[in-house]
Parts: structure tokens; sequence; C-alpha cells
């Protein structure tokens, strides 16, 4: 509950440092052989969320994250970000921390449909392409996949690892960051906001990447 800050009490200032946040460690994933995302994967994407997630436990488990998703129109072209978030919890003997970076790849019309959502639970669909391999290698078994999970932190194929807690969308940061209510399929679907600059440079480098 300490973790779960309310986006009413956070400007644009720092939403765009929130982006620019996910820029750089999605940058820093790309530049890793170990652990960057395929170009073929990023250019076959409809959607795709980037996930900063941070989780600890003592005793009491949880989890609390921050991100953003975008989606491509029929042309190809990225549209404007929505603000996600993602907080959960267990109970049971547990101890320790981590800090994780997702790249969830939205693979299908049917999982990016899914952004429309109060609430989305990509973990079911993820998790049915199994194993871990590492990331540069396992290109070819996640093509027909309509969800597929990169973390940063191991340079693991992650299908399970956002399983346990629903990702969220962030209404607070969205009618903050774009000065008016406005839901994520007036975000990602209608285009009715344009890509600030900050998620413009994003955008930039997803593009870089998909090459």
């Amino acid at each position: 509950m300490g973790l779960a800050i309310s986006a009413k009490a956070v400007d644009k200032m720092k939403l765009d440092e929130r982006v620019r946040s996910l820029t750089d460690q999605f940058t820093a994933m790309q530049g890793n052989p170990s652990t960057a995302v395929p170009a073929d994967q990023l250019a076959a994407a409809k959607g795709i969320i980037l996930l900063d997630r941070t989780r600890g436990a003592f005793m009491f488990g949880f989890h609390s994250g921050n991100g953003v998703a975008l989606t491509r129109d029929e042309s190809g072209k990225w549209g404007a970000a929505g603000f996600v978030s993602s907080v959960g919890a267990s109970l049971g003997a547990q101890i320790g921390g981590t800090k994780d970076f997702y790249v969830i790849l939205l693979k299908t019309p049917g999982a990016v449909d899914q952004l429309r959502q109060s609430s989305m639970d990509f973990g079911a669909q993820a998790s049915a392409t199994g194993g871990s391999t590492f990331a540069g290698a396992q290109a070819s078994t996640a093509t027909s996949q309509s969800v597929v999970v990169y973390s940063a932190r191991n340079g693991l194929y992650a299908g399970a690892a956002i399983k346990g807690g629903s990702i969220s969308t962030d209404n607070d940061a969205n009618q903050v960051y774009y000065g008016r209510p406005v839901t994520m399929d007036d975000i990602l679907f209608s285009r009715q906001v344009a890509p600030s600059p900050a998620v413009s440079d994003l955008i930039a480098k997803i593009d870089q990447y998909s090459k």
C-alpha cells in the first residue's frame, strides 16, 4: 500500500521523466546482446508495454510498477503512450527484493485489444510459451505466440514473469499527462492525442532496434 502512490500527485514533468527512464532502460537492454529483444520480434509487434517493476518480500510479498503501452496503426506507425501500473501481493515464507524491467510484445490483434480494458492479465498467454531460453536465441519459438515477454534483469525469456498480478490502466496519469480525461481507447486506438516529445524519443528507439 505504501508503494502505491497516486498519480494525482505526479505532474507532467514527472511523467516525462518516467517515460525517459523507460526509454533509457530499453536502450540499455537493447545494447546488451544477451538481453536484447530480436529486431524481428520488435518489428512484428502490434503493441508493446514497457514495465518497470519492483518486487520485495518479508513474509508478505508485493510488487509495484509503472509503465507505458503503445500500439501501431494500420500503416505500422506507433502512436501516443498510455500509462499503466502493476500492483500485487502474496503471502507466505519469503524474503528479498528485485527490480525488473520488462518488454511485453503484443503480437496479435486479440492481445492488443486487451489494452482497451481497465485491467489486463497477460500471464496466461505468456506462460503458454513454456520454458526459459536466452532472449536472442528464442526468436523462432516466439513467432506464433500472442504475448512474448522479455526481462532485462537476466536476459531470459520470461514466459511466466508477469504472472501473479494484472496490469491496469493508470487513468490518473493519463489525465495529468494529456490535460483532460482520456481512455486507453482514446489514446491507443482512436488516436485523439499526439505523442509527446518524450514519447517520440521512445518511439524512435523502438523503430531503431526494430531494424
